[in-house]
């Protein structure tokens, strides 16, 4: 089999590294703003197989894919101790890294992570998918905005066809097709993290309809040692919404870690 080609970016000047799994249709550009303007940490960026710059590999893909492509741009960029950082679908690859090469990391950060596959979730996900078959990857983007897509950006653009084109931009459709069949195969999220053994760091927005408060203490429950937080008038996407807040909180987390 063909191992894929995995595209990654270094950014910033920090003396402690943040690695991060990217949500679903994200790329580095999704990231590259918040990387530049925090540069008190250095951020280790990575297109996940199929998406952005990296290239597709062997189809569906399964979770240890994710998590083998992780450890190749761990090893790459020399990272010692990183703090793993998860965004919503890149939250179950980092949890799944976590419990299998938790050595590896400083600490975990999830954010805009779902514990328990909920119906609710499960309808999002599909609907989203069964939109990509049926119209390609701008009527995805347009089924799935309202939902991933938090309220304070959507303020924030007077054009929202200006989200889309972005997303369309980043990605092929073959590409996402492959992560949605790969996603229908993964174990369930309390098989991985009942076994990590990090400090962790748990977020999400108030106003999150795919992350519901008792979904998010779940994942604090089956996790051992947590700060969690739930950021008022904030959606699915948290960091974008409130940057410094978001930064804050991970500042907050990294101070109690050992040899912050």
């Amino acid at each position: 089999m063909t191992t894929p080609r995995i595209h990654f970016e270094v950014h910033g000047e920090g003396n402690r590294d943040i690695v991060i799994c990217n949500g679903l249709s994200q790329t580095c550009a999704n990231w590259r703003g918040i990387a530049r303007r925090f540069q008190q940490y250095r951020w280790i960026l990575f297109d996940a197989r199929g998406t952005g710059r990296s290239s597709m590999g062997p189809k569906p893909y399964h979770i240890d894919d994710h998590v083998a492509d992780l450890r190749s741009v761990l090893d790459q960029t020399g990272t010692q101790q990183p703090l793993l950082m998860g965004f919503s679908h890149g939250g179950r690859i980092a949890l799944r890294a976590a419990a299998e090469m938790g050595e590896r990391f400083g600490g975990l950060i999830l954010v805009s992570t779902g514990g328990k596959q909920t119906v609710l979730r499960q309808a999002y996900v599909r609907s989203w998918y069964e939109s990509l078959k049926r119209g390609g990857i701008s009527a995805m983007a347009w089924t799935s905005m309202p939902t991933i897509v938090g309220r304070k950006i959507l303020e924030r653009f007077q054009d929202w066809e200006l989200i889309v084109k972005g997303t369309v931009s980043r990605n092929s459709e073959e590409g996402l097709a492959a992560l949605f069949e790969g996603m229908l195969r993964y174990p369930p999220s309390e098989e991985d993290a009942t076994r990590v053994n990090l400090p962790a760091l748990v977020l999400r927005g108030d106003e999150d309809p795919l992350v519901r408060m008792q979904d998010h203490r779940d994942l604090c429950g089956w996790l051992g040692e947590v700060v969690e937080a739930s950021v008022p008038e904030t959606g699915h996407t948290l960091p974008l919404e409130e940057p410094e807040q978001f930064l804050d909180l991970i500042d907050r987390f990294h101070a109690t870690l050992p040899g912050a």
